[in-house]
């Protein structure tokens, strides 16, 4: 009995110390907020998210010139750096990098105008500023020059026209720029802005009120951060739901720039599994935090990367989780793929495939059914060569008369897909027939498609 006992009493100690290492390992990735000030004392704080703890409280600097205060920062997840507005005196407003653990900027460049509000998209890799009231052309929209600070018009004025000033940010999960225009009456109203077409469309809040929002930050999960003048925090979600978070900040903060300090996601295998012209890539998470998804990249023998597909992550979650994506109709060569795991924020981490994956030569010849098919107007055609040798694909009616020629050349052996359009055809139904030869070898087949228009 006493040994059942020990053996009991051991297992639940050992089952408390899992529990407690599994706990540690999935505490939540702590995050920081970064604000500047635009008065005379031009501080740069780093707050603690969800607590607006004051981290790190430090005086903006820029060589050469006299800062009297900042209008905006925020947190570019391509380069990893954060960027600034400062106002200098003459130019009034000028780009600069900052470090905000110690205020120390390097100079970029003029604006040109006194731009109220900037925010980054690493979707399309361009930082946004939107001009305040202050300027000539008011509640108008620009991409800003990294290099040179310089500014190129996009759209605007806007309907929504701040009686102080401006604040954008750009929303990961939707695509869309969110703005925030500040009244005389100290309200704020809230509208998005396509950055195709440019159309504004207003969204009303709802539930807690503010005064005129001096920052804001997109968050993740369709959640901002944002800052107003009476020097409160709040949370306002991408419908418009206002819930306040914190009062009596240290300044009226602007800004603003959001970053994780720990990456989000543990990936536990990556994995690859090849099978003709097509490539099979596995991949594991332990657990995941603000997870918005995966970029599938590939590079050819050592080559640039693209981008060929995109995947939707999970969110925050404990639990395991699987994902599988197949790169279809490769051609003989050798494959580095990667993972760009992206944050909900923007922040990324890159996973690398630690082998390379080498799609040989086909042991044999083979005419692939098109697909799709039927097919309206285009459609495509995958065939196995597994010699050096004249290739021709041609397309004929189903009375045998040749119509088109598809493919017409020498090839090396290897996997080749090509696509036909038959856009000049009428509907109906139709044979295309692979000749090829090489190295005393021929090969003849024949396959029908059908064109529905």
């Amino acid at each position: 009995m006493k040994k059942i006992y020990s053996d009991f009493r051991f297992l639940f100690i050992a089952l408390l110390m899992v529990l407690f290492t599994f706990s540690f390992m999935l505490k939540p990735a702590t995050a920081d907020v970064v604000g500047v000030q635009k008065n005379a004392t031009h501080l740069i704080n780093v707050f603690a998210d969800g607590t607006w703890t004051t981290i790190s409280s430090n005086p903006l600097t820029l060589s050469g010139f006299t800062v009297s205060g900042a209008t905006a920062v925020t947190w570019n997840s391509d380069d990893l750096q954060f960027y600034a507005v400062l106002n200098v005196g003459s130019p009034n407003r000028r780009l600069v990098t900052v470090i905000p653990s110690t205020g120390v900027c390097t100079d970029i460049g003029p604006m040109g105008q006194q731009f109220s509000s900037i925010t980054y998209s690493s979707t399309t890799s361009t930082m946004y500023a939107m001009s305040g009231l202050e300027t000539p052309t008011p509640s108008t929209l620009y991409s800003v020059n990294l290099l040179t600070g310089a500014t190129t018009y996009l759209a605007g004025p806007f309907t929504l026209i701040a009686d102080q000033g401006e604040v954008i940010a750009y929303n990961y999960d939707n695509g869309l720029m969110y703005h925030w225009a500040g009244f005389p009456d100290s309200s704020a109203r809230m509208s998005t802005i396509n950055l195709t077409t440019f159309v504004e469309t207003e969204i009303i809040q709802s539930g807690a009120s503010h005064s005129e929002i001096s920052g804001a930050v997109y968050q993740g999960a369709g959640r901002f951060i944002a800052t107003d003048l009476s020097n409160s925090a709040f949370t306002i979600t991408s419908a418009g739901v206002v819930a306040l978070q914190a009062t009596l900040l240290p300044f009226q903060v602007k800004g603003l720039g959001y970053v994780d300090a720990l990456l989000p996601v543990e990936l536990t295998s990556f994995t690859s599994a090849i099978s003709g012209g097509n490539v099979t890539l596995n991949w594991a998470t332990a657990s995941e935090t603000n997870n918005s998804g995966f970029d599938i990249e590939r590079s050819k023998s050592n080559q640039s990367w693209s981008k060929i597909a995109t995947l939707t992550g999970n969110g925050t979650t404990i639990l395991p989780s699987n994902y599988s994506f197949v790169d279809r109709n490769l051609n003989s060569g050798n494959y580095n793929y990667r993972l760009k795991q992206i944050d909900f924020n923007g922040n990324f981490e890159y996973f690398n495939l630690s082998n390379e994956v080498v799609i040989g030569i086909p042991s044999k010849f083979k005419l692939s059914q098109n697909y799709p098919n039927p097919f309206n107007p285009s459609t495509k055609i995958n065939y196995d060569i597994p010699f050096d040798g004249k290739v021709s694909i041609v397309l004929f009616d189903v009375s045998g008369r040749e119509l088109h020629s598809i493919v017409n050349e020498v090839k090396s052996a290897g996997y080749y897909t090509t696509e036909f359009n038959a856009a000049g055809l009428p509907s109906g139904v139709y044979f295309y027939r692979i000749t090829s030869e090489g190295s005393g070898n021929k090969f003849t087949a024949t396959r029908k498609m059908i064109l529905l228009k």
